[in-house]
């Protein structure tokens, strides 16, 4: 369990973790599930203490204490008052229920799972008293921090928090567990986001900006933790948290709102104006580089697969993006010679046109992704795509990429890009390389299902903007394809990571299976309409 760094203050929730630990080894394990409950407890009352005292001392560090603000500045005093003694009655309690049933002849541990028990309900009431009944959630918003190592730790701290929770109780709430899922993956983009702007440079006011924004989606999802756990067995609750969190995620995440969007923009046009020595920066720490292009990347994938019915044309500039975005992702995964070895101005280059490639992706709107895109998004896509394939062509000069790479650049559409898929797939097929760790029938299997699905895709052109069963097959198709091509490509150039096709490979099976049964249904009409 990750834990928020403390001074002095907070040693007693490192203490009553340390004690659960060393109950729990002593007992054989044999608690575990009760004990793991009341550790995830601990981490969120040590989440919440350590940002009360923040906003105490930012109060009384800041503001003249007086009448309402004074007020405030007491009751969080007194709630972090409560939750260390809370805490500290949680060790004392079970020193005294160890110590009866080590003296006692009793060989059941029910003594010591009935103070588990009590501690985790004390805790309940705590948060539903304390936490929520005094708004408290409210008053730590309206006292912002800004301390960007407190909201990186804040989100560490609620990422694990959600593993134990989606991991433990939601196992079988499928739909619950993958909007949890969704949040911890959305909150560690708002991490990665957070360090790239830093290490672009950027500060003052645009920072300030997005430390707020994440600090009130962390405290909300916080907050929504809280409920998760000490209300696990109500349905009721649990469906109210599948809506809670989707709209947390809606509203205050994704780049919906417009408050958002302008935040998450300006943040990205400060990045862009940062010197030389943040440049320097950025080449030093390219594995954060890296993941800020995997969390645009990810953002671009949603916009394509989310939005089936905006035009063609728009749909091809966003595969053309697309194309380039995963290209530096394969040069920056662990491919630091390649980068290391392009000259400086190329190097300045990449930092730019990520900073861009964020500014085009935050600036599309739902009704410009249907109806066209403005003159100045449209101009901004055409520039990226001319840059990348300088990026690209520069990076050729100095590693050429082997014939049977995909990352041609930019592609026609999305059946050319299939097209150069199976053309790579053939390739390895035929290879006696050892280099590349996929089953020669692994790829056999998958060149003759996606062989197939090309076909079929061919077939439907013209029908798929007409129903959405056909639209919504194409985009899962395109989406498996992609992540086919990824995982090849970076194996291509050679990223150390464990390749596996596995889980694709079961994907395209499934739905060439869901593709036949569509095509024999349709030839099944035409022959009926001709009889």
């Amino acid at each position: 369990m990750m834990n928020i760094s403390s001074g002095n203050s907070s040693n007693c929730f490192d203490f009553a973790l340390d004690h659960l630990d060393w109950i729990n080894k002593t007992l054989k394990f044999q608690l575990d599930f009760y004990i793991q409950n009341l550790k995830i407890g601990i981490c969120l009352l040590k989440t919440f203490y350590l940002y009360i005292k923040k906003c105490r001392r930012r109060r009384s560090n800041h503001f003249e204490e007086k009448g309402d603000a004074k007020s405030d500045s007491l009751r969080l005093s007194s709630i972090s008052f409560r939750i260390r003694n809370l805490v500290r009655g949680i060790t004392h309690g079970l020193d005294s229920a160890f110590f009866i049933y080590i003296r006692s002849s009793v060989s059941d541990h029910s003594d010591i799972k009935s103070e588990l028990a009590r501690f985790e309900e004390n805790m309940r009431l705590f948060f539903d008293s304390d936490i929520k009944e005094f708004k408290i959630i409210s008053l730590l918003l309206y006292d912002s921090l800004r301390d960007l190592q407190l909201v990186v730790d804040f989100i560490d701290s609620i990422s694990e928090n959600l593993k134990h929770l989606y991991s433990t109780y939601y196992e079988f709430d499928e739909d619950l567990k993958i909007v949890m899922l969704a949040l911890q993956e959305k909150l560690m983009h708002l991490k990665t986001f957070i360090r790239f702007a830093t290490l672009q440079g950027v500060e003052g006011v645009q920072l300030k900006d997005l430390l707020v924004h994440v600090e009130v989606v962390a405290v909300n999802a916080a907050s929504l933790i809280c409920r998760s756990l000490f209300q696990r067995d109500d349905k009721q609750v649990c469906n109210e948290m599948k809506t809670e969190i989707s709209q947390l995620i809606h509203k205050k995440i994704d780049p919906v709102d417009l408050q958002v969007r302008e935040t998450y923009i300006h943040v990205l046009a400060a990045s862009k104006l940062s010197g030389s020595s943040y440049t320097l920066a950025m080449k030093e720490n390219k594995h954060q580089l890296a993941e800020f292009i995997d969390y645009l990347l990810h953002s671009l994938m949603e916009i394509i697969e989310s939005y089936t019915c905006f035009l063609v044309p728009v749909k091809e500039k966003m595969l053309k993006l697309h194309e380039g975005v995963r290209f530096l992702i394969i040069l920056l995964s662990r491919q630091q010679e390649k980068f290391d070895e392009l000259n400086e101005e190329i190097k300045d280059l990449i930092g730019v046109v990520v900073s861009d490639v964020g500014i085009v992706i935050f600036s599309l709107s739902v009704n410009e992704m249907k109806e066209g895109l403005s003159k100045e998004i449209d101009l901004a896509l055409s520039h990226l795509v001319e840059v990348f394939k300088l990026i690209i062509a520069e990076v050729g000069h100095i590693y050429p990429l082997p014939s049977s790479s995909s990352l041609s650049f930019p592609r026609t559409n999305e059946l050319g890009s299939l097209d150069f898929l199976l053309q790579t797939l053939k390739e390895l097929s035929s290879s006696t390389a050892d280099s590349i760790a996929f089953p020669n029938d692994q790829i056999c299997t998958i060149l003759e299902d996606l062989v197939f699905l090309r076909s079929f895709l061919g077939n439907i052109v013209e029908q798929r903007s007409r129903n959405e069963k056909l639209q919504a097959l194409w985009s899962r198709i395109m989406k498996v394809a992609y992540s086919v091509e990824f995982e090849i490509d970076s194996a291509l150039v050679g990223d150390q990571h464990e390749h596996s096709l596995d889980a694709f490979a079961g994907d395209i099976k499934h739905m060439k299976m869901e593709a036949e049964e569509i095509y024999n249904s349709i030839r099944y009409d035409d022959e009926t309409d001709r009889a």
